[in-house]
This record gives C-alpha cells, sequence and structure tokens, in this order.
C-alpha cells in the first residue's frame, strides 16, 4: 500500500515538473479518440455517474477516504496509461491546456507547459485505477486531453495541494 502511495505522490509531483515535451513526436494540435478494445473493463463506466465536483471543489472539500465522482482532463503524458502503471492525471477543466487559444502553436497541449507548476499542482489529481482483476489501461481508449469522470476514494491527503483518487470507475465523458 505504501509504494502505491508513493507512487501516486510521485505521478503528481511528475506532472507539477513537466513543463513542455519538445523531444514529443506529436506536432498536432488535436488530440483524436481511438477505439476503446472491445474486451470490457469493469473500471470503464458505461452511463455517466451523477453529481461530479471540479478537482479544485474536491481539495477545498474532500479528506482521505471519502468516495467521490469528480469530472477532469486527462494530461501530463502523451500516453496517460501504460501496461506496467494504470496511474493517470486529470487537471481541472477551468484550466486551459496549451493549444486550446489557435495563437498558441503549443505541439504537446496535453502537459500544460503554458501554465506554471503551481498553477499546474493546484488544479490537477492524481487517479490510480484499482478494480478486481487484471487492468488493461492501454486497450481503454483514453486519450490525453479527453474529458472523464471518475468514481472512486480519496486517497492519502498529506496536505491541501496533494489529491489523489482510487478510481473504481472512469467514464469517458464527451465535455
Amino acid at each position: 500500500m505504501y509504494k502505491a502511495l508513493t507512487l501516486l505522490a510521485s505521478s503528481a509531483l511528475l506532472l507539477t515538473a513537466i513543463g513542455c515535451d519538445q523531444s514529443s513526436s506529436q506536432q498536432s494540435n488535436s488530440v483524436t479518440k481511438t477505439e476503446a478494445d472491445p474486451a470490457p473493463h469493469a473500471w470503464l463506466l458505461t452511463s455517466e455517474p451523477a453529481g461530479a465536483i471540479s478537482i479544485t471543489e474536491a481539495k477545498s472539500s474532500v479528506k482521505e477516504g471519502d468516495t467521490v465522482v469528480i469530472k477532469g482532463r486527462i494530461g501530463g503524458r502523451h500516453k496517460p496509461m501504460n501496461a506496467s502503471s494504470p496511474v493517470f492525471t486529470i487537471v481541472d477543466l477551468e484550466l486551459p491546456y496549451c493549444g486550446q487559444n489557435a495563437d498558441d502553436g503549443c505541439p504537446t497541449p496535453w502537459d500544460y507547459c503554458c501554465e506554471t507548476p503551481e498553477t499546474i499542482g493546484n488544479n490537477s489529481a492524481t487517479v490510480q485505477v484499482v478494480g478486481d482483476g487484471e487492468i488493461n489501461p492501454t486497450s481503454a481508449g483514453l486519450e490525453p486531453l479527453d474529458v472523464v469522470i471518475l468514481v472512486g476514494t480519496v486517497g492519502p491527503r498529506p496536505n491541501d495541494q496533494v489529491l489523489t483518487i482510487q478510481a473504481t470507475g472512469v467514464y469517458p465523458s464527451d465535455g
């Protein structure tokens, strides 16, 4: 458990320290959703959970162990999750991503490099998908800048800026 919590906290700090990823081969300001693998994912919800709150609202009102429903945009990395780590970052929808303004010309909008690390930290949360059985995040079709609604439990909160969600459900939203 401690190792998983350390991983979550490290992921949150990683997003804060990211900056523009100039080495990325992705040069498009738009990210296209891919088709999800037809294999079912128990944690991938098929209906929208009610009562979602923003990340900033959650940071000011939830405590460790609370069950929450939170809405945010996937950010941080070009590949939000990989086969060895079902962990990703979400950013509050009120914080515009880089490239949202056509004049930005940002080749890596998902990393929010046009914002300060403090602003990113204040508006983001780390998500760990948890559940029974195998979690295969790479075939779920979740992409950077997708809007998602999460259902889960709030992890340890060593301070008001840290928000980790142990998600048992993820709903890909249209916005």
